[in-house]
């Protein structure tokens, strides 16, 4: 079993250990912030808005990342960001470093990266525009969005490569993520190589924004869903603050892909909006069909029915170890405000469903009209 130890918690920025199975030597990590929950829950935050929310929250995370103290450690001019276009980009790496860290010189590098299924299996294409130049013992940063895997493996082996032939070194490398357990093993492959090329290679971070997100497989038990894309909250391992967000309303736990398409969330919106918007027209055509929201919720985010509060605290005692008694309270206390008598008979009706997608809908719909007006 795989759980989260508390290292802080606090209004902006909360820190947790992952550990339990498969761990190795990454050292892995679940950071929250208002930020990245507004982006989980809420896929009406796009555009600019989208990527300023997520350059916010790198910035509080570097601040307050148990890490720190090692990048602290090596000169501005040693800080190397890399960027798979055009996912890394809404990390905004560059000026979050320089904002949390008071770096001024550090290096960026580029690389455009695009996948493709064939015969079942993912591809890279488009990968030839590369802008890469690593300063000797740097430690490498990235931000991007991790499904399947395949543009991370090929960006690092790109990277190992130029490392080689320019005959440079790496100390460290930290990846921020919104994924899933693929990048873990990409990570330990190359973490290995790494430690075996280079002497003064010291440790390697992986930081998930959130939770530890499942990918979506052929054969996964959901209605709608694009296997090799998707990244869900089903059987997921989430922060605390962002579990207890679901709480907040009942259209953010319904939610196909806890990201969708960032590239598009980021720098089409029209693309995107009619990805989201196609969703919960198909969530539409099973509720009048006599699929009911009770059905979809425990669906989309499979909550546990706690048969009373002992059970509850024992569950999440074994997910987060260190939280607070005052956090447990508010969790419960949220789960039975959610799970009234009144609201669970109204969600096993399938008008409770369509009613909940009429009204996503309407937003998504004025969203869209806005842009279009400005635009």
């Amino acid at each position: 079993m795989q759980y989260l130890e508390v290292i802080s918690r606090n209004p902006s920025t909360s820190w947790y250990r992952l550990l339990g199975e498969h761990q190795g030597k990454v050292q892995r990590w679940v950071t929250s912030t208002p930020e990245t929950i507004e982006i989980a829950n809420h896929p009406e935050l796009c555009g600019i808005d989208f990527s300023s929310a997520l350059s916010r929250a790198m910035t509080a995370c570097l601040v307050s990342a148990p890490f720190a103290p090692f990048l602290k450690s090596v000169g501005s001019n040693q800080l190397c960001i890399m960027n798979f276009l055009r996912g890394s980009l809404n990390f905004d790496l560059r000026n979050a470093i320089a904002t949390a860290l008071d770096s001024k010189c550090h290096a960026t590098c580029f690389m455009s990266s695009q996948r493709y299924r064939k015969e079942g299996r993912w591809h890279i294409k488009e990968d030839m525009y590369r802008k890469i130049k690593i300063p000797e013992g740097a430690v490498l940063l990235v931000g991007d969005v991790v499904a399947t895997g395949v543009t991370v493996d090929n960006g690092i082996q790109v990277i190992k490569e130029h490392l080689e032939k320019h005959k440079t070194s790496l100390r460290g490398l930290v990846f921020f993520t919104i994924g899933c357990h693929k990048l873990e093993k990409i990570l330990e492959k190359y973490h290995q190589q790494f430690t075996e090329m280079f002497p003064n290679y010291e440790e390697t971070h992986l930081v998930y924004l959130e939770a530890k997100f499942r990918l979506v497989v052929t054969g996964s038990r959901l209605l709608i869903a694009i296997p090799g894309t998707d990244l869900i909250k089903q059987r997921a391992l989430l922060s605390p603050e962002l579990e207890s967000a679901q709480y907040d309303s009942v259209s953010g736990p319904l939610e196909r892909c806890a990201i969708y398409d960032a590239g598009s969330r980021a720098f089409d919106v029209y693309e995107y909006l009619d990805d989201v918007v196609e969703y919960w027209e198909q969530v539409r055509r099973l509720a009048r069909r006599g699929y009911t929201l009770y059905e979809a919720l425990k669906e989309r985010w499979p909550e546990t029915d706690y048969k009373n509060e002992k059970v509850f605290r024992e569950v999440k005692n074994r997910e987060w170890k260190g939280i607070s008694e005052e956090f447990l309270d508010e969790l419960w206390a949220r789960y039975k405000a959610r799970w009234t008598r009144e609201f669970k008979k109204w969600a096993q009706t399938p008008e409770a469903l369509e009613c909940v997608c009429d009204d996503h809908l309407d937003v998504l719909g004025r969203l869209e009209q806005d842009f279009r007006r400005h635009g």
